[in-house]
């Protein structure tokens, strides 16, 4: 046998019985370990419910092993799909254990026994206080009591001899980040406790249907999102200063014409910045349709690129050419010479003919996107449906504590500034409010 077969093998977990399902990679990974606590979590739909049912069958076939998986309620562990039905689903398939609907337990031939328990009211952990477990997982382990899990550890135990003495000791659980006790158990302190973390990720499980998990989530807050579609512990933070369901989101045929009474413009944020590999993730340029009627402000239209100069000013170019004449171009100007030239090359050179200036911003961003945030909040701004929507409304609903970018945010309040005059130089609102 070859050295790096042997090390495959040495590699490979001891396999769950009785379960219909092959462990991915990183179900593999939680399975090999054997200290005594362990997390496995991250995105939803990493297999994070099947990772512990396979964690607690891997020793049924000896004899007198015993263990319990938790959930926070009972009604979390038997809804249809979830920790207690599943397993119900795996061990159907044999004659041989036995399951006891009144106990909640299932009998293996070996006399090895898996349970099933909640963790609901304070003081529920005390119907365990007489056993003894060589497995405890919890699932969803964010939703349990610290106090709880602690005090469980001490149900964990196994002879000094027989074939339970070669068993090991594990506590075991499973869940999505959340910003609590377990974050800083198993993220923060765990490396240094030697508890070990094994991350899930979406693409880590190949029995689910990932591009439709992934858009059913969209309908998720960005932070909830985050948590669930990437498994981030650090989400924590939602923006203060909008809520996303005070936009109202209208269809097309709900916006009004621009005439006499309605006003449009396309207000631009540049950021001539490619992804590489020093700054994976830079800024964007960002272009913003707005119309302005009778006190409505529509957000029909949001251009995103993150590409170079020139490309920078053809994407301009064209969306000046889409948008037609009748819709005024705006750009924010940087200080400086630098920043009035390139607002001088845009005029000349890119869009020559149209209704096009820049504008010098004052004040800060939270400063200048409040009287944005106002209107949105009293109900007078409306967005149009669109493919841009979720990941417009998920950056101002982070602003300004956790938008990892905010260029959105500056190209509307811009468009919102120069269509309502609110928040421009003051020698410049008698000429522009309307």
């Amino acid at each position: 046998m070859a050295d790096w077969q042997k090390v495959i093998d040495y590699l490979e977990p001891k396999t769950p019985l009785y379960c219909p399902e092959e462990p991915s990679l990183t179900q593999k990974v939680f399975l090999r370990c054997y200290s005594l606590e362990a997390l496995f979590g991250g995105a939803a739909g990493g297999g994070k419910s099947s990772a512990l049912l396979m964690a607690a069958l891997q020793y049924v076939d000896v004899p007198q092993y015993s263990a319990i998986l938790f959930r926070r309620t009972f009604a979390d562990l038997s809804l249809p799909g979830a920790l207690m039905d599943r397993f119900r689903t795996w061990v159907s398939n044999y004659d041989d254990v036995h399951w006891n609907n009144n106990s909640f337990i299932a009998t293996f031939p070996s006399g090895a026994r898996i349970s099933f328990g909640y963790l609901n009211n304070t003081g529920d952990y005390l119907r365990y206080k007489g056993s003894e477990f060589q497995f405890i997982g919890m699932d969803e382990v964010t939703e349990i009591r610290e106090g709880d899990y602690r005090y469980l550890f001490s149900r964990l135990r196994r002879p000094v001899s027989g074939p339970l003495s070669e068993v090991p000791i594990r506590m075991r659980a499973a869940s999505n980040p959340a910003p609590n006790w377990v974050r800083q158990r198993f993220i923060v302190e765990g490396k240094a406790e030697n508890r070990i973390f094994v991350p899930s990720l979406l693409t880590d499980n190949p029995g689910i249907d990932a591009l439709s998990y992934r858009r059913s989530l969209q309908a998720l807050d960005p932070l909830e999102r985050r948590r669930l579609e990437e498994g981030d512990w650090w989400a924590t933070t939602l923006g203060s200063m909008f809520d996303r369901t005070s936009f109202v989101v209208i269809d097309q045929h709900e916006v009004p014409i621009v005439g006499s009474s309605a006003r449009a413009v396309r207000f631009w944020d540049l950021a001539a910045t490619e992804p590489n590999q020093s700054n994976p993730d830079p800024d964007w340029t960002v272009g913003t349709l707005v119309l302005f009627d009778k006190g409505i402000a529509y957000i029909l239209d949001v251009k995103r690129a993150r590409v170079k100069g020139e490309k920078v000013e053809q994407l301009v170019q064209q969306t000046a050419i889409e948008d037609g004449p009748s819709v005024a171009i705006r750009m924010e100007q940087e200080p400086g010479s630098s920043g009035k030239a390139l607002v001088d090359q845009y005029a000349r050179y890119v869009v020559p003919g149209y209704d096009f200036v820049g504008i010098r911003s004052t004040g800060d961003k939270v400063t200048r996107a409040r009287p944005f945030a106002a209107a949105a909040a009293n109900g007078n701004i409306r967005v149009l449906r669109a493919p841009w929507l979720t990941e417009w409304l998920d950056e101002l609903s982070t602003f300004p504590e956790a938008a990892s970018h905010d260029d959105q945010v500056d190209s509307v309040t811009g468009a919102f500034g120069f269509l309502t005059g609110l928040g421009l130089p003051q020698r410049k609102r008698a000429a522009i409010v309307v």
